[in-house]
């Protein structure tokens, strides 16, 4: 089987992949390339650290495979599509705003050492249950919004917790975490039992 994606359907700036050329996106179109395997490194051998902005927004993508070496997924990366399970590699420390969202995901592997989670970064989306690694510092604003969660552990190291970040869900009781700085009253609903 031909390998459905080359170097030429890509956007690249050193270690960023920045988008998709005209040809890439017609793959998409045309071809019905629906399942996205994202390179590991640039025509130069460059590794690829960095996911960027709006790289795969509304892409239509069913699947995607993330490479080890990336570290940081930005704004609305993966935005609006059909993705339905998704694994983060461990060297992934930040996820910036809207980078999930909208999409369909029932499970996601979250990296092991991220710090970073930005607003929106998995709202709209059909998440059960999530585990999210203690090395999470942050949690923006609507982070979680409106998914299928019943319950959740915050991280051990969480410093703030922004509002929304957990409404719209089936929650009814969240414990805080010691260290916590700030935590916003509206991140879940009224009638959720918060214990700090």
């Amino acid at each position: 089987m031909e390998k459905p994606w080359e170097f030429d359907d890509f956007i690249f700036d050193g270690d960023v992949l920045k988008g998709m050329t005209r040809k890439g996106k017609d793959k998409i179109k045309e071809n019905g390339y629906f399942d996205m395997v994202v390179p590991t490194e640039g025509p130069d051998g460059t590794k690829i650290r960095v996911i960027g902005e709006q790289c795969f927004y509304r892409r239509k993508l069913n699947s995607v495979v993330i490479p080890e070496t990336v570290e940081e997924i930005q704004y609305n990366a993966f935005g609006v599509n059909n993705l339905t399970e998704v694994i983060i590699p461990d060297a992934v420390k930040k996820i910036d705003a809207y980078g999930f969202y909208r999409n369909k995901l029932t499970d996601v592997k979250m990296p092991k050492n991220l710090e970073f989670i930005g607003d929106n970064a998995f709202s709209l989306n059909e998440l059960g249950e999530i585990n999210i690694p203690d090395t999470v510092e942050f949690i923006g604003v609507s982070a979680f919004y409106k998914n299928h969660l019943t319950e959740i552990k915050l991280p051990e190291n969480l410093k703030r917790l922004d509002m929304f970040a957990f409404r719209k869900n089936n929650i009814t009781e969240v414990k805080l975490p010691a260290g916590i700085e700030e935590f916003d009253e509206k991140a879940f609903e009224e009638n959720v039992t918060v214990e700090k």
